[in-house]
């Protein structure tokens, strides 16, 4: 059995194979492309893809393994590397992709847009209605943070360990239109709430609605929007498959306390993004602190049906013990990357070991050698 179709887009930043520096071929990358499941992004040190519709865990994770692979091939053509970090780990001034629309956001948002050189995942779960997405967005709410702990992977700002496990988090939720929502409990009230938003300036249309989990402007689904761009393409899709669970649980029943206050769930957020899974994390189960492992438990359990009936739950429970075993993908970061030389970021470098860069000893891509050996 298959459950709803879902989707994943993916962000990256591009390095000069070089250097390992952040270099601006971002556009020149899509228009060698010529393909629509490849987009440029905010800034020009970055790439977009998007998969197909899909309906299996197998099927998704192709599709992204394809992609990965066709934009690493793209980027050794521009004598670059594609980086799956949320953040970049060093010092860094980004250009903005030039386009009507991003001179405006440049303009309006100033430092806030400057800096904006971050990477998601973004996950779209189909839906039958604008009024069973807001149901949706109201009962999985609570639980948005736990997929942002699971997937932190941005650690890294300016060149310093922030302490966090997410900074891209905290870096985008700046913005006027970002972070946890309400409950909204009808599309009306929805739309409305979205409608003074933009009348009021915080966003020039449905598109810079960033909030946490979204009704999509473009499709009909559910846009979740908390996760770091993982290295991986299986972790994306396992959380690619909770979002899926969480979905198809909120529609069947609630799955957690649908009053709990915007204000609690921006601690809640913010302890996620702080500590990924090294710390205690909000269980919406309760609404108290608990280990994160016990709180990726909670989450677990209140979605294993659906997880179940799509097939899903053997192969993501494996993968969420890994993750959670290891400590996630910041920890990795912390293990392997010096933010000033950028050595260790072979391991966040997209593509299979050929598309990877240099390989000489010199490479910015290579561990020093008081890291050989060390796994992530």
């Amino acid at each position: 059995m298959t459950g709803r179709t879902f989707g994943v887009e993916e962000e990256f930043i591009l390095a000069d194979a070089l250097t390992g520096e952040p270099v601006a071929r971002g556009p020149m990358l899509v228009a060698r492309a010529d393909d629509p499941a490849l987009a440029t992004e905010f800034k020009q040190e970055q790439v977009e893809i998007a998969s197909r519709v899909c309906s299996t865990m197998d099927e998704l994770e192709a599709d992204l393994a394809l992609l990965r692979r066709r934009v690493a091939d793209l980027a050794g053509s521009l004598g670059a590397v594609v980086i799956a970090s949320g953040t970049w780990p060093g010092v860094h001034a980004p250009t903005p992709t030039v386009s009507e629309r991003f001179a405006r956001i440049g303009h309006e948002f100033g430092q806030l847009a400057d800096h904006q050189l971050t990477c998601g995942t973004h996950v779209h779960v189909a839906i039958d209605s604008p009024e069973e997405g807001v149901v949706v967005l109201d009962r999985i709410r609570a639980w948005l943070p736990v997929l942002t702990a699971l997937a932190a992977n941005s650690p890294y700002w300016q060149g310093r360990d922030t302490g966090y496990a997410s900074f891209r988090s905290v870096v985008l939720s700046q913005l006027p239109t970002a972070g946890p929502t309400q409950a909204w409990g009808d599309v009306d009230t929805y739309r409305r709430a979205s409608q003074q938003v933009i009348d009021a300036g915080g966003a020039f249309d449905k598109g810079m609605l960033y909030y946490d989990a979204r009704l999509s402007a473009t499709f009909p689904t559910v846009e979740i929007r908390v996760t770091d761009v993982c290295p991986e393409p299986g972790i994306a899709v396992a959380v690619a498959a909770l979002c899926r669970a969480l979905v198809e649980t909120a529609i069947a029943r609630a799955t957690a306390p649908v009053d709990v206050s915007t204000l609690a769930l921006r601690a809640a957020a913010w302890r996620a993004a702080r500590h990924g899974l090294t710390e205690q994390l909000v269980d919406p189960a309760s609404g108290q602190l608990a280990p994160a492992e016990r709180v990726v438990g909670s989450l677990l359990a209140a979605i294993s049906d659906a997880l179940e009936a799509n097939g899903d739950l053997a192969r993501v429970r494996d993968t969420i013990d890994r993750l959670v075993r290891d400590g996630g993908f910041a920890q990795r970061q912390r293990r392997l990357v010096d933010p000033t030389s950028r050595a260790g970021l072979q391991a966040f470098v997209v593509g299979p070991p050929t598309d990877r860069g240099p390989t000489s000893k010199r490479s910015w891509a290579n561990p020093p050698a008081r890291r050989e050996g060390e796994r992530g």
